[in-house]
């Protein structure tokens, strides 16, 4: 019910999209907010928590990517995978089929205060396609490198937090715009 919810407010934000060319957040988010709390976790946190991140992302991607079989979530780290040392981000890649074409799906967990970049920086430097109200008083930014083809959805949270998830297959904005703003995917449990 949750992802349905998550998927909705994706989708109406989409279609404001392309009718205004731009949806506006429900409020304006100051970047960084103010009195983060920073996030410092044990490598034992942070397995268990990617081992929560994975599981996720094989009960939910299925249904986000409507008809995605064969999901298989890498290993989760930063640097490099399984490596978890004093990390303030984790990141993994996640690849399924659909319709029996390959997709691959790049997912970035930020910690409090650990992504500094503000949504208007963010638009200064990449070609930014649309904001999106997350509801919960965040914003989600989709940009666009046509350069090399990759959509990225960037939830912005107004606890410090930036979940993104980059993808480099065509209209999966709504999509990589649900996955961004999944709150399951966070440092603050």
């Amino acid at each position: 019910m949750r992802m349905r919810k998550v998927m909705a407010a994706a989708l109406t934000g989409l279609a404001l999209i392309g009718i205004t060319g731009t949806a506006s957040a429900s409020a304006d988010l100051t970047w960084p907010p103010k009195d983060i709390t920073p996030v410092h976790k044990t490598k034992a946190e942070l397995e268990k928590q990617a081992a929560g991140f994975t599981a996720r992302q094989q009960e939910t991607f299925p249904k986000v990517f409507r008809g995605a079989e064969n999901v298989s979530p890498g290993n989760w780290g930063g640097e490099a995978e399984g490596l978890f040392d004093d990390m303030q981000y984790m990141t993994n890649w996640t690849t399924f089929t659909v319709q029996g074409r390959n997709n691959t799906v790049f997912t970035q967990v930020n910690a409090p205060g650990h992504f500094q970049d503000s949504p208007g920086q963010l638009c200064e430097r990449n070609t930014c396609t649309g904001k999106i109200s997350d509801h919960r008083g965040g914003v989600t930014v989709l940009t666009k490198d046509d350069q090399y083809g990759v959509t990225i959805a960037w939830n912005f949270r107004r606890n410090g937090e930036v979940v993104w998830a980059q993808s480099w297959t065509n209209g999966t904005e709504a999509q990589l715009a649900a996955v961004a703003s999944d709150r399951a995917y966070t440092f603050t449990r």
